[in-house]
């Protein structure tokens, strides 16, 4: 299993590596791990930096933080097993700015996780949902407040779609939410 979730963190970054050309300053993921406690977190950009990664509680408290310098890229896992279930963010902040991601730490079950990024190309955007095991995903679409696009798929494992919406203007919102109770909304 172990091996199983190296390699999808290790596609999902080469993925994301083949399409760095396209992504507008850096971007984050988070993937949980084939134990119990243990997220991945990745880490593109074009340019070498400083990074300070964070791990805050439910109050805002910090739990663990570190800096690592001269990075563009990297995969590093976190531990959260010595930590109690609950809620936490994990910030990553460098010269570009900050991103942060939200996961629910529990019992034998890791939540999907959700990233909706705009990719350089004036209107196309990636979904991606990194999950373990098997999840019903609902993508909502809407243009100035009005839906055009809705799908719902059951994945087993991660995914990742690109949407070209260059044939719309104007204000766009992404609504995308599993069965597991995720529900991510951005709006460009």
């Amino acid at each position: 299993m172990k091996i199983k979730s190296n390699l999808i963190a290790a596609l999902l970054f080469a993925g994301a590596s083949a399409v760095a050309g396209t992504i507008d300053g850096p971007v984050m993921t988070v993937v949980s791990g084939s134990e119990n406690g243990i997220y991945k977190v990745q880490y593109i950009t074009k340019e070498v930096s400083t990074v300070k990664v964070s791990v805050l509680d439910a109050s805002q408290n910090l739990v663990f933080s570190e800096s690592l310098t001269k990075v563009a890229s990297f995969i590093r896992p976190y531990n959260f097993s010595a930590l109690p279930y609950g809620e936490y963010t994990i910030v990553l902040e460098d010269k570009a700015g900050k991103q942060v991601e939200r996961v629910t730490y529990t019992a034998n079950q890791v939540a999907s996780v959700v990233k909706i990024t705009k990719l350089a190309a004036d209107s196309k955007f990636l979904v991606s949902v990194a999950n373990r095991g098997t999840d019903h995903v609902t993508v909502k679409i809407f243009n100035n407040n009005r839906l055009i696009f809705e799908k719902a798929d059951t994945i087993n494992g991660d995914m990742g779609i690109v949407y070209n919406l260059e044939k719309f203007s104007g204000e766009f919102t992404f609504e995308v939410s599993t069965a597991s109770g995720k529900t991510e909304i951005i709006k460009y």
